[in-house]
């Protein structure tokens, strides 16, 4: 028998593969009987015969239950828990791949909507893991696939995670995407360049005496602005004249940094 915690665990998983509870207590139910009737199931679960003859019949349909013969009595069984979980997710996974596809054909007839001459420079603000997230999520949307970017990395690692760091940077070699970076002069500034070319980057550090203790990431029309882990702020300006600006000013340092 599982206990009250096992069971609670089983059917959150199972609520989010869009069972409903009474299904979830059903199928629980049955997969502890192994072979079970219709009155079985309504004294194990509580509910009314009609009920758990009309949610049965939705299980056998969505392969989570079986009915067998025995005699002249019929058995209702559970399907093997392996086979139609990973089924589930194959069947998720392909819808998630189609909404994908559906976004990515849609996106630059949205954009187009949106590009209004009367647009207005917008300033979004985000917090923690979650709008770090977000704000690299805008980054990678980007159709020109490459950045610029201004930073400490230790304030960047202390901010996202170093594994978040580096899930980045698988991305961005998935999708394409170039960078350039000027880096304040450290340890592991100078660590990272030597990555340079196996990361699709080319970075330049500044002068031992400046120090940066936000990130800057520019691309397009946008700048994304990340302060440090205390402060625990992003900012994204989307503006043209902004965004040009800063990048006359990365520019500018560019020219002068060694190689």
């Amino acid at each position: 028998m599982l206990n009250e915690n096992q069971r609670e665990k089983i059917k959150t998983a199972l609520l989010k593969l869009n069972m409903t509870e009474k299904e979830v207590a059903i199928y629980i139910s049955a997969l502890q009987l192994g072979e079970s009737s219709i009155p079985m199931l309504s004294k194990e679960t509580g509910f009314s015969r009609g009920t758990i003859y009309d949610l049965v019949e939705k299980l056998k349909n969505s392969g989570f239950l079986a009915e067998i013969k025995k005699g002249k009595k019929r058995r209702i069984v559970p399907e093997s828990p392996t086979n139609r979980l990973y089924k589930v997710l194959d069947s998720k996974h392909d819808q998630l791949k189609r909404m994908q596809q559906d976004v990515d054909e849609i996106l630059p007839i949205l954009r187009t909507i949106n590009a209004k001459e009367d647009f207005k420079p917008q300033i979004r603000t985000y917090f923690g893991e979650k709008g770090f997230r977000q704000v690299w999520d805008e980054i990678f949307s980007y159709e020109g696939k490459n950045f610029l970017s201004i930073a400490r990395i230790e304030t960047f690692v202390a901010f996202g995670g170093e594994n978040f760091l580096k899930e980045i940077i698988e991305r961005k070699l998935k999708l394409g995407f170039i960078s350039r970076a000027i880096n304040e002069n450290s340890s592991p500034a100078i660590k990272m360049q030597e990555s340079d070319t196996k990361e699709s980057r080319e970075t330049r550090l500044a002068p031992k005496e400046f120090m940066f203790p936000s990130t800057e990431i520019i691309f397009g029309d946008k700048i994304a602005m990340f302060s440090t882990q205390k402060e625990n702020i992003i900012l994204l300006i989307e503006s043209k004249d902004f965004a040009d600006t800063h990048r006359a000013y990365f520019e500018m340092m560019w020219k002068f940094l060694e190689k």
